[in-house]
C-alpha cells in the first residue's frame, strides 16, 4: 500500500475493477479536479469492447451532471442524461457554470478495454 500514490487533484485516477468469470469486466475511474469529480463506470464485453457506460460530475457549486447509455457501433447512445441538485438529486435546468466546464460534461471515452491507461495491471 505505500507504493500507491496519493491521488491529487486534477492529477490521476482512481480506479475499482470488478472482472466476471466469463471475461465481461466493469470499470469504475473516479477523477477528482478542485472544483468537481467525474465518475465513470465502464461496462465491457468478453472481447473487451464498451458496451455501456455511466458518467456522473458533481461540482463544488451545488449541482451535477450525469449520463448513461449504450455503446453500440463506435456511438454513446444516451438512455438518460442531465443536470440535477447535488443536494436533492432532483432534475435542475443546466446551471450557468455548465458553459465553463463544457469539457468536463463528456465522459471519456475507452472504446476498447485494452485502451485504459492501466491496462498492464488487469487481470488477464
Amino acid at each position: 500500500m505505500k507504493d500507491v500514490p496519493q491521488l491529487e487533484l486534477g492529477f490521476g485516477k482512481f480506479a475499482l475493477v470488478w472482472a466476471g468469470l466469463d471475461g465481461k469486466a466493469l470499470i469504475f475511474l473516479e477523477e477528482p479536479n478542485e472544483d468537481f469529480t467525474a465518475y465513470t463506470d465502464y461496462c465491457f464485453d468478453k472481447a473487451g469492447q464498451l458496451v455501456a457506460l455511466r458518467f456522473e460530475l458533481r461540482t463544488a457549486w451545488g449541482w451535477g451532471y450525469r449520463e448513461e447509455g449504450t455503446f453500440v457501433r463506435g456511438k454513446l447512445t444516451p438512455q438518460t442524461s442531465g443536470f440535477f441538485s447535488t443536494t436533492n438529486e432532483a432534475p435542475i435546468t443546466r446551471p450557468e457554470q455548465a458553459a465553463d466546464v463544457a469539457d468536463a460534461l463528456k465522459p471519456h471515452l475507452y472504446v476498447r478495454k485494452s485502451q485504459l491507461p492501466f491496462v498492464k495491471l488487469l487481470p488477464k
